[in-house]
């Protein structure tokens, strides 16, 4: 039973002037022009906040931009290295924003990139992977928000073996304060060689509790059980936490490869049962296709 659908990062109704994810190049990375985007974009972040109460719209999936180049293996920088101006306002505006998803209560996570990989063999892959990690735990932390913000990643590959690769992910998962083990979840893939919902729960969830999300369009390229079966094992990790379970859902983009994600969605998004769950819709049209969807007869 479906409870909120959410969408991701970015508002279409607002405009291309209201983003959170404003960036620099590389080459012209400083002190002061990071301060002055990631202030930009924390003040944006609440703008998209306050129009999706406005909307009733309870889920919402904040981007990785917030702070650009934080997390970058060679600029990256601590929160401490924005100016003092910036950086207090930065501190009382995302405040607001934590402020407000309690009150409202919505729902807030986040998705770290693709390179992410917590489980890679190679040193330095898994210390930028910490870093990006880490950088989005800062971002809950600044919000005031608990282990309810989601912190969503992918294993990052199968590498040798899954068996070795699971074994090195939950030895980078171990080395985290219990704050963050609690905000991390993970996510099943879109390839047949990669991770299902099963492969997850049973090399990885068992020996570490983490979280699974199930993303139900990634299922139908990677699967080694039924839809509900998938459902029932990532929702079953989610037993006594504070939130209920989350998934994630789009469509094959149409002229596209089937992995790619929609515009739109069509529906009707499958049933999973009974048990209350979220779902962060993952498509181009953002918050657009979720009204869109949520006013079509799909939901009536």
């Amino acid at each position: 039973m479906i409870r909120h659908l959410g969408y991701a990062c970015q508002n279409l109704t607002l405009g291309p002037k209201v983003l959170s994810n404003r960036t620099v190049r590389l080459k012209n990375v400083t002190r002061s022009k990071i301060s002055e985007l990631s202030l930009l974009n924390a003040r944006d972040l609440l703008s998209i906040i306050k129009w999706n109460v406005e909307n009733d719209i309870y889920f919402f999936r904040i981007g990785s931009g917030i702070f650009p180049f934080m997390d970058h293996y060679e600029v990256g920088y601590s929160f401490d290295d924005i100016l003092p101006a910036q950086r207090n306002e930065i501190k009382e505006i995302l405040k607001q924003v934590g402020e407000l998803a309690k009150k409202e209560k919505i729902r807030l996570s986040c998705h770290p990139g693709p390179y992410t990989c917590l489980a890679s063999p190679v040193e330095t892959t898994l210390e930028r992977s910490i870093m990006h990690i880490k950088m989005h735990d800062l971002l809950a932390d600044l919000m005031d928000l608990g282990p309810e913000f989601a912190i969503n990643i992918h294993v990052g590959g199968s590498y040798d073996s899954k068996q070795e690769t699971a074994k090195r992910f939950v030895e980078a998962y171990n080395t985290f304060s219990d704050n963050l083990k609690q905000r991390l979840t993970l996510e099943n893939d879109d390839k047949a060689s990669m991770w299902s919902i099963s492969d997850l729960y049973h090399n990885i969830h068992l020996k570490c509790k983490i979280k699974l999300v199930l993303d139900i369009h990634h299922h139908k390229f990677c699967q080694s059980e039924s839809l509900l079966d998938a459902a029932k094992m990532a929702f079953d990790t989610w037993s006594e936490f504070s939130e209920i379970p989350k998934v994630h859902y789009s469509e094959s983009r149409i002229g596209s490869r089937p992995q790619a994600h929609s515009d739109w969605i069509v529906g009707p998004i499958p049933s999973l049962g009974d048990m209350p769950y979220d779902v962060m819709l993952e498509t181009k049209m953002k918050e657009k296709a979720l009204l869109g969807f949520r006013n079509s007869s799909v939901l009536s």
